[in-house]
């Protein structure tokens, strides 16, 4: 494939996914990888006919040592040349991974689109640009595959997920490293890209290569699969939400769903509407868990499973009981926030970032605040609810946080759940998802900025917009 079919793919891409819209500013999570390197070079191609921002950011996860070092280094110089703005940020991924008690895979990621929407919000712009391709999404629906995923998990990875797009994804591994061998551009390579131990890698250099003997084309066979199954679970899930919501009832603690009304429907759509109000409350299941969900349809007495992040189903007569568990910490569990940085509490990553300019371009939302850092006195507190707990809001003045959660209709056992942002007066800050106190905002006067973005975790409520 040439330089400009490649370039041209990939405009389609833009176009036929709707990624990004005219005079759109887009952040490139940009590893120094030739996969990012060559997502950088064709968006800065395509941004003078569309009028696009386009800027990188480069996390350095603490791991790899000087490789790790050589990397950060990397893109810097590569953006100088390029005369791209980069913004860098660093996070000691291996103790996140031991305090949330996660792989270190899967801590580095949740650390590194911490990162990228912060750096979002500071920057103003209203994309992410990340750099999975075409074989990257053949590769994870093998690997959901294999380890049991239900149809939903096997629509594979998404060309949009809200605010995050891939433009790459039409395209090849291979196509991608044509056209960068074309150009002659520069990359870096990562050595656990070769480490067999782990699983994406496994399937990378020794599944698909086996699959390849019998059909060269496999990764565009898979890919195609994947679109038609995305068409159709488009319509499934209409039709199954539909159907949750004529038997379902919400209750105080969850929801309640008729298990004779269930019965009724064809076992492909039982599976969708149980799979669908899943969804709905912020859950998630693979197969395995479908099919022992199966089992409490059709058995008798008090029966129960639990589902990933904590959501539980409960057979309870003739109806079956969807709700959230207990917390995943005693309430008394404190999280000392000495300074800027990473940090966590239960389903819940906090990321803190001081800065000295650029507060206007920050995009304010219900997970993301900007405060005025000459009001706000380290050390914080992240904790959870105590009896007794008030915030203060504009123009109402302290009110309590039961009340403020029953106005809000958040489910009992979820209270217990949701991390506050404290000050060392005992000060509440932050609600994330809710409210803060209006007093720390920054406002036009304010000199300097700290900016409070939380991401919660696949395992609780809300979906993960980056998967």
């Amino acid at each position: 494939m040439g330089v400009e079919t490649f370039v041209e793919k990939v405009r389609r891409t833009v176009e036929r996914f709707a990624l990004l819209e005219r005079n759109m500013g887009v952040l490139v999570g940009l590893s120094g990888g030739v996969d990012s390197v060559v997502l950088l070079h064709v968006l800065l191609e395509l941004a003078p006919r569309y009028g696009w921002k386009v800027e990188a950011a480069h996390f350095h996860h603490g791991l790899r040592g000087e490789e790790a070092d050589r990397d950060q280094a990397f893109v810097e110089k590569l953006c100088e040349e390029w005369g791209v703005y980069l913004e860098t940020g660093r996070g000691d991924v291996a103790t996140l991974a031991r305090e949330r008690g996660r792989g270190v895979e899967e801590a580095a990621r949740e650390a590194r689109y911490a990162f990228l929407r912060a750096t979002m919000g500071k920057r103003g712009l209203a994309r992410l640009a990340v750099a999975h391709t075409m074989s990257d999404a053949v590769e994870t629906f093998f690997m959901r595959l294999i380890k049991g995923a239900s149809p939903y998990g096997l629509r594979g990875i998404l060309p949009r997920r809200e605010s995050v797009v891939r433009p790459l994804i039409e395209v090849s591994r291979a196509e991608v490293e044509e056209y960068a061998s074309h150009l002659g551009l520069p990359h870096v390579e990562d050595s656990t890209n070769r480490d067999l131990s782990r699983f994406r890698n496994w399937v990378r250099w020794r599944l698909i290569p086996l699959l390849k003997e019998q059909n060269p084309r496999v990764e565009h066979a898979v890919a195609r699969f994947m679109e038609i199954l995305r068409e159709e679970d488009r319509v499934l899930r209409e039709e199954a939400r539909r159907k949750a919501l004529d038997l379902t009832r919400k209750r105080e603690e969850g929801v309640e769903l008729s298990r004779s009304s269930l019965e009724e429907l064809p076992q492909g759509m039982r599976r969708r509407v149980v799979l669908e109000l899943i969804h709905s409350m912020g859950g998630d299941a693979r197969w395995d868990h479908l099919e022992r969900l199966a089992t409490l349809v059709k058995g008798q007495g008090e029966a129960m499973v639990q589902l990933p992040g904590g959501l539980v189903v409960v057979r309870d007569g003739e109806h079956l009981r969807f709700a959230w568990g207990p917390p995943p910490e005693p309430e008394d569990v404190e999280v000392l926030v000495p300074g800027p940085g990473l940090y966590s509490l239960g389903d819940y990553l906090f990321h803190l970032q001081e800065l000295e300019e650029g507060g206007e371009k920050v995009v304010v939302s219900m997970w993301s605040i900007l405060m005025d850092r000459d009001k706000v006195d380290f050390p914080l507190v992240i904790r959870y609810k105590r009896p007794g707990d008030a915030i203060y809001l504009a123009k109402v003045g302290h009110k309590k946080l039961q009340d403020l959660f029953v106005d809000a209709k958040v489910p009992r056992r979820e209270r217990r759940r949701i991390p506050l942002l404290v000050d060392s007066q005992g000060r509440i800050l932050w609600v994330p998802g809710l409210r803060w106190d209006a007093r720390v905002l920054a406002g036009e006067k304010a000199s300097r900025h700290l900016l409070v973005t939380v991401r919660r975790g696949s395992g609780g409520g809300q979906r993960d917009p980056f998967d």
